[in-house]
């Protein structure tokens, strides 16, 4: 008997999963984070603010993300994180963004990250896309 109940709490361990929101991981992009570079594409080309002549803030809460250009609020977004396999075949946690049920110009771009210190590097899902990098403000 005391096998079988092993047997069954182990069972039970294995099959939970945690596909469901990364709490740790929000209250880790949680804030805002200023805009550096961004790198990538066919061409490797990159933009900063300087050649963009653009300011760009994003904005982490709750499942909302926010994004300012020039201090004006140009998009509200639903996301939420997955473990997915990235592009590379690996698993990585995955901002996903909610296309909601309009259409509309928003961008829904999965994105993968990782945070560096105060820094927050975005990479786009997709073939040739690009890498952003980010410095967290608060």
């Amino acid at each position: 008997m005391k096998k079988f109940t092993l047997v069954l709490i182990f069972a039970t361990l294995i099959s939970c999963s945690n596909d469901d929101n990364d709490i740790s991981s929000k209250n880790n992009l949680k804030g805002k984070w200023n805009w550096l570079i961004t790198t990538g594409g066919i061409t490797g080309s990159s933009q900063t603010p300087e050649t963009t002549k653009q300011t760009r803030v994003i904005e982490f809460s709750g499942n909302t993300l926010k994004t300012y250009v020039n201090g004006t609020l140009l998009q509200t977004q639903k996301f939420s994180i997955k473990n997915k396999r990235a592009s590379d075949g690996n698993f990585r946690k995955v901002i996903l963004i909610d296309p909601g049920d309009t259409y509309t110009n928003q961008i829904y771009i999965d994105r993968t990250f990782e945070i560096i210190g105060r820094k927050l590097y975005l990479t786009d899902e997709c073939a040739d896309c690009y890498r952003s990098e980010y410095e967290r403000i608060k």
